[in-house]
């Protein structure tokens, strides 16, 4: 008699057959509540206390079940709990007429059609054709339509229906459901269907379409066709990109031949350290990725392959859909051990397996860098200088003060020179002077230059060199003059750092020991140190030397503070406050226990 005032609970939870622990630390529960309660009203008045404390009796039976059920391992020996199905159809006539929660398999052929209980969470009652939507069911009383195909009473469903009107239970043919309107773009018909209309409107849409297509295909076909008239200019593009390309070392005398594709990257190195280290990160993210893989499928394997289906099954009937959320949830706590065991596994081999990756990079670049000389292995970074003016001749007194300081050969030394403002200027100047260098340009054909021309190709041509900023035609350069030139390096001034050239690697090793064995180099009022660099001077942004210790930290800070303020007003704007969330999504004590409505 107890148990019967929890109407909110599965039938079958009561059955004395299935009494276990769980039950009777339900019981208890109960009991304590209900106390010498023996008015129905006062039952009626506890009954939130009383489903509190019968929930907290559930959670603490879950619990010590979960102890006592051992891990299903090697689920090919082990039975698994029975699935639900849509195609399983039940041959116990006794379930009709009688309301069951998450049922999981059909209805019989007695009653086969299932018909969702009115008041009543995920509750289903087996009935006949013509009790579906009848009042004294108890059922919803707009599912009045039996679909055999589904096994189940329905809502009036008619395609692009905006409101359908289903008929009274036991209807037939046209009165069986019809729709009263249409969502727009669609008319209602005498038979209460909808039909699309504006089949024009896409008609038109594919008519313009096809006319983009056939305009691009000739405008394409057009260039194509077009006569060339600057053969010298693709012949010198064309040894341009042959000396460009990646080629095997030869002997003197002997053609450059490429890389063959099956050439390995992780360990043949054709474009420096870099490109070995690049594509062994892409190797180590395949290895990363399918070790973590192969273990998921190893606990698909040996525990359940309802691992591959839990949060995916799809559900075509609401008494399926419930019979799919409470099946889920029982499979997902069983099971919950296998996810936490794999995410363990999973920190424990990324976190040893970027260690080891760092190791073998690090190794990589010193061997690299052993077996082959470039400019890096012969130039230390001299810092800490002082700021000298463009008139001055920097260079030889900074040759002469590493020579007497260290006593090696010095070849020569680079100032690094503040630029930042005069950027486009000193770029211009070296292009200019690159041009003494170059053979002579090849004369333009008789055609003219590209873009010489009225027609839409020419156009075109000369509105993306003027973006641009290229001119072709002879008289529109804009390098500056010498002496502007001359003038803007009198007036540059330098930064705190320059690199020396020594005459060999034993020379630059001598002399940074040096260095740091007297403390430095005195270069004025400074005292400068010397250290080896490992950058090569490709890979120097020579602008940003100006760029000091203090301005790198509050730019490095400046950005820290954009990053973490766009992360965090992302975050606010996507995750809703508890003053936003819809009545279904509040927190509840209740809500391992709890379904969506499978009318919805």
């Amino acid at each position: 008699q107890t148990l019967q005032t929890l109407p909110h609970l599965p039938r079958p939870f009561f059955q004395p057959q299935s009494m276990t622990l769980r039950h009777v630390l339900l019981a208890l529960s109960i009991l304590q509540v209900l106390g010498d309660c023996s008015d129905e009203s006062c039952a009626v008045k506890d009954r939130s206390l009383l489903q509190k404390h019968a929930m907290a009796g559930m959670s603490k039976a879950d619990d010590l079940s979960e102890i006592e059920r051992p891990p299903r391992i090697f689920q090919h020996f082990i039975p698994e709990p029975s699935e639900p199905s849509e195609t399983i159809v039940g041959t116990d006539p006794g379930v009709c007429e009688k309301d069951i929660f998450a049922r999981k398999d059909l209805c019989p052929q007695q009653c086969p059609f299932a018909a969702e209980m009115e008041s009543k969470f995920c509750h289903f009652r087996c009935v006949g054709k013509l009790q579906c939507g009848d009042p004294s069911t108890g059922t919803l009383r707009n599912a009045s339509i039996p679909d055999e195909k589904m096994h189940l009473c329905r809502h009036c469903q008619v395609e692009a229906c905006q409101t359908c009107k289903a008929g009274p239970p036991g209807a037939s043919g046209a009165a069986l459901e019809r729709c009263v309107k249409c969502f727009p773009g669609y008319t209602l018909t005498s038979e209460g269907e909808c039909e699309m209309k504006g089949e024009g409107f896409f008609v038109a849409i594919g008519v313009v379409g096809a006319i983009a297509v056939v305009v691009a295909a000739a405008w394409y076909l057009s260039v194509v066709f077009k006569p060339r008239v600057n053969q010298e200019g693709i012949s010198e593009g064309m040894e341009g990109q042959n000396r460009a390309m990646l080629t095997m070392p030869t002997q003197p005398g002997e053609e450059a031949r490429p890389y063959p594709l099956s050439t390995n990257l992780l360990t043949t190195n054709v474009a420096g350290s870099g490109t070995m280290l690049f594509f062994r990160f892409q190797f180590a993210l395949l290895v990363w990725a399918i070790s973590l893989l192969a273990l998921w499928f190893g606990f698909v394997f040996l525990v359940s392959k309802d691992l591959l289906i839990l949060g995916n099954r799809e559900a075509k009937s609401p008494q399926v859909l419930c019979a799919v959320v409470n099946w889920g949830r029982e499979r997902q706590l069983e099971l919950l051990w296998t996810k936490v065991a794999w995410l363990a596994m999973a920190y424990l081999f990324s976190v040893v397996g970027a260690a080891v990756y760092a190791i073998l990079s690090a190794k990589l670049m010193v061997d690299t860098d052993s077996e082959s000389s470039s400019m890096a292995d012969f130039t230390a970074k001299l810092e800490g200088l002082p700021i000298f003016q463009g008139a001055e001749n920097v260079e030889e007194m900074l040759k002469e003060k590493v020579r007497e300081a260290t006593g090696s050969t010095v070849v020569g030394v680079s100032v690094c020179w503040d630029y930042s403002a005069v950027k486009g200027r000193v770029n211009a100047a070296l292009d200019k002077e690159l041009e003494l260098f170059a053979e002579e340009t090849p004369s333009m054909a008789p055609g003219g230059a590209p873009g010489d021309g009225d027609g839409l190709n020419d156009k075109i041509t000369r509105s993306i060199l003027d973006a641009w900023h290229v001119h072709l035609q002879e008289g529109q350069h804009h390098a500056p003059t010498d002496e502007a030139t001359k003038q803007m390096l009198l007036d540059m001034k330098s930064t705190s750092m320059a690199f020396v050239v020594f005459d060999s690697e034993n020379a630059k090793s001598a002399a940074v020991d040096a260095v740091k064995r007297s403390g430095g180099i005195l270069v004025g009022r400074e005292n400068c140190t010397l250290r080896p660099v490992v950058a090569e001077p490709t890979e120097i942004l020579w602008e940003n030397m100006a760029i000091g210790k203090g301005q790198r930290a509050a730019n490095l800070f400046q950005g820290t503070l954009l990053v973490s303020g766009a992360c965090c007003g992302l975050c606010f704007s996507i995750y809703p406050t508890p003053s936003t969330w819809p009545p279904s999504h509040m927190p509840m004590a209740t809500s391992q226990a709890s379904f969506p409505r499978a009318s919805l």
